[in-house]
């Protein structure tokens, strides 16, 4: 039964949110008339992109299943808000499944009232003696946008990927869950090194002799290729549209000043601006934001970096060799 206790969440946890996506499946499953199915199969989907897109439930309902692309899990939202969203692969099995539904070919596929969808989310989250309010579409998609910031996507891309444009929509998250989001960032400034940690799916895999060069790709489009040994790769199971997270130690990023690209044999040559330095005698600790407004920290020699002249908005290019890119299981 739903607890009273001041001290409960005020968002479902992850153990929660996996049970509500599992009954959800089982849910559509019990449908006992193919007119019962269709529905509910619709439903699923909306459910779907509200859980694992952050759609709003308007975004979803208006959505044409065509704007997904089964084969890359790549969703394209119009609207007030205009965006590409990645879903991850646990999405995409039910979503290319009920994408193949004769129905699914209508533009309005899922056009229905938003009131009576609200009400099948409750009713759905009732089964599992979970509250309304932690279970509704807003409740939903603020839940990926807390999952997303566990997961050491930047805040700015977290906002692109929830639609959000104004300081109030910002303002109403971060105030989501009595201020989750808050705890969450300050936990992650309190990381040592500024480990930089960047989520994605695979989207490449070519194996070599001795190493298997793997292309990621963020959920803002940015790539990254690692080289990862085989036993690694054999013990990540790593397959294409897989989650993964890449780890580039402050380290191991070089810089390069300029605005042309400059020709190098990293794989990983990103361009960015500069936003804050700090030097000692034998270190520079650099700030970055690169195109897509992801932060990433580097940590270069100081006397290497004399005749860069870096100051904050220079224009650089972050030089990261494909070794330098760690992948860590999700």
């Amino acid at each position: 039964m739903p607890t009273s206790s001041k001290n409960a969440p005020s968002h479902l946890t992850s153990s929660q949110l996996d049970a509500l996506t599992v009954r959800w499946e089982e849910w559509e499953a019990e449908a006992t008339s193919p007119g019962r199915r269709t529905g509910r199969a619709r439903l699923h989907l909306v459910f779907l992109l509200v859980r694992y897109a952050g759609l709003r439930l308007g975004e979803a309902l208006d959505l044409p299943v065509r704007a997904i692309d089964c084969a890359t899990g790549m969703v394209r939202v119009r609207g007030s808000a205009p965006r590409s969203v990645l879903l991850p692969l646990i999405a995409m099995r039910t979503i290319r499944r009920i994408a193949t539904l004769p129905e699914a070919a209508q533009p309005n596929f899922l056009r229905m009232d938003q009131g009576f969808v609200r009400k099948q989310f409750y009713a759905v989250a009732a089964s599992l003696d979970l509250p309304p309010a932690l279970a509704g579409p807003r409740a939903l998609r603020y839940s990926r946008g807390l999952e997303l910031l566990r997961q050491h996507v930047p805040l700015p891309l977290v906002q692109k990927f929830l639609g959000q444009q104004s300081a109030a929509q910002l303002d109403a998250f971060l105030r989501f869950s009595d201020g989750e989001a808050g705890r969450v960032l300050r936990a992650q400034r309190a990381m040592p090194d500024n480990e930089n940690i960047i989520v994605g799916l695979v989207s490449r895999m070519d194996v070599g002799l001795r190493m298997v060069e793997v292309e990621a790709t963020a959920f803002s489009g940015l790539k990254l290729v690692s080289l990862c040994p085989p036993p690694l790769a054999a013990r990540l199971e790593l397959h294409e549209n897989q989650v993964v997270s890449a780890r580039i130690l402050p380290e191991g990023v070089a810089l390069a000043s300029g605005r042309e690209r400059p020709q190098i044999s990293a794989a990983n040559v990103l361009p960015a601006t500069v936003r804050a330095v700090h030097r000692d005698r034998c270190e520079t600790f650099v700030l970055l934001t690169l195109a897509d407004g992801t932060p990433l920290h580097a940590a270069p020699e100081t006397l290497a970096l004399d005749k860069l002249h870096l100051r904050e908005g220079a224009s650089v290019y972050a030089l990261i060799p494909a070794r330098q890119v760690t992948l860590l299981p999700e």
